[in-house]
Order: C-alpha cells, then sequence, then structure tokens
C-alpha cells in the first residue's frame, strides 16, 4: 500500500514564488493543444497539488500576521 504525500511532503522547502511559477509553466503547457492526454492528466494532477500546498503557505502567512497584529510582535507559530 503506497502512501499519498500531502502537499508539504510533495514540495518541501518550496516558496510560494516558486510554487505560482511552476503553477504559471503548467497552465501553459495545458494550454497547448498538442500535449497529450495522459500528460495533461499528469500536468493537472501536479498543478492541484501545487495549489494545496500554495494555498497551505498562504494559510501560514496569514496566521502569523494575525498573530502580529494582536500582540505587536512577532511570534513563532508551531507546525
Amino acid at each position: 500500500m503506497t502512501k499519498t504525500k500531502t502537499a508539504a511532503e510533495a514540495h518541501p522547502q518550496v516558496t510560494l514564488k516558486e510554487q505560482m511559477e511552476e503553477l504559471a509553466a503548467i497552465v501553459d503547457r495545458l494550454e497547448n493543444p498538442e500535449v497529450a492526454l495522459e500528460d495533461s492528466l499528469s500536468l493537472y494532477e501536479k498543478g492541484m497539488q501545487l495549489v494545496k500546498a500554495a494555498s497551505q503557505s498562504l494559510d501560514v502567512a496569514e496566521q502569523r500576521v494575525a498573530v502580529v497584529s494582536e500582540s505587536g510582535e512577532v511570534q513563532e507559530l508551531d507546525s
């Protein structure tokens, strides 16, 4: 039985900017009518993993902003 990787496990230490750039490249490839169906499906799956990872990165950033806004100082978040 194989374990499905979480978005964070699939994309360790990748910045939000890098995630967005990779997503843009995937979208460009998906818009190409020459890309085979199987390749399109693989690209779509990879893109959805990136979307999930980017969403998690944004959630963490939002939590940090909330912590800073409430207390006036930056506090480390427990991951």
